[in-house]
């Protein structure tokens, strides 16, 4: 019995040593959208081709610095991606100091969820 409380307590310790408050509420990915008018334009995840517009794509958050829109004949958009601190990550200070959510990028979000481009033609 005592062998098996002690395993027990061990697993529920190193589970919480593992997890964070952010992580385990808002996880370690988000989804972000893209728009553009007119549709059709390729958007590029630090360089990285994506997908075309309009599209939906779940993101490790933290992961990304930036976007860039291109379409022929208009103007290439390129943005910096804004983050946020999760404050519920805060919570996690008395945990492990929020060591955990720093690691796996949940401490952080991006700012905004959905991004909509007016493109201007060249």
């Amino acid at each position: 019995m005592k062998k098996t409380s002690l395993i027990i307590l061990c697993c529920v310790l190193l589970v919480g040593l593992l997890s964070g408050c952010a992580s385990i509420f808002h996880g370690t990915s988000q989804e972000i959208t893209f728009e553009t008018s007119p549709s059709g334009a390729k958007v590029f995840l630090d360089g990285d081709l994506v997908g075309t517009t309009p599209f939906s794509m779940k993101v490790k958050k933290n992961k990304y610095k930036s976007f860039r829109v291109e379409l022929d004949g208009y103007q290439t958009i390129q943005r910096e991606m804004s983050k946020e601190y999760d404050l519920i990550a805060l919570l996690n200070i008395f945990w492990d100091l929020s060591t955990t959510d720093l690691l796996t990028g949940a401490a952080f979000e991006y700012s905004d969820n959905s991004y909509f481009i007016e493109l201007q033609k060249k």
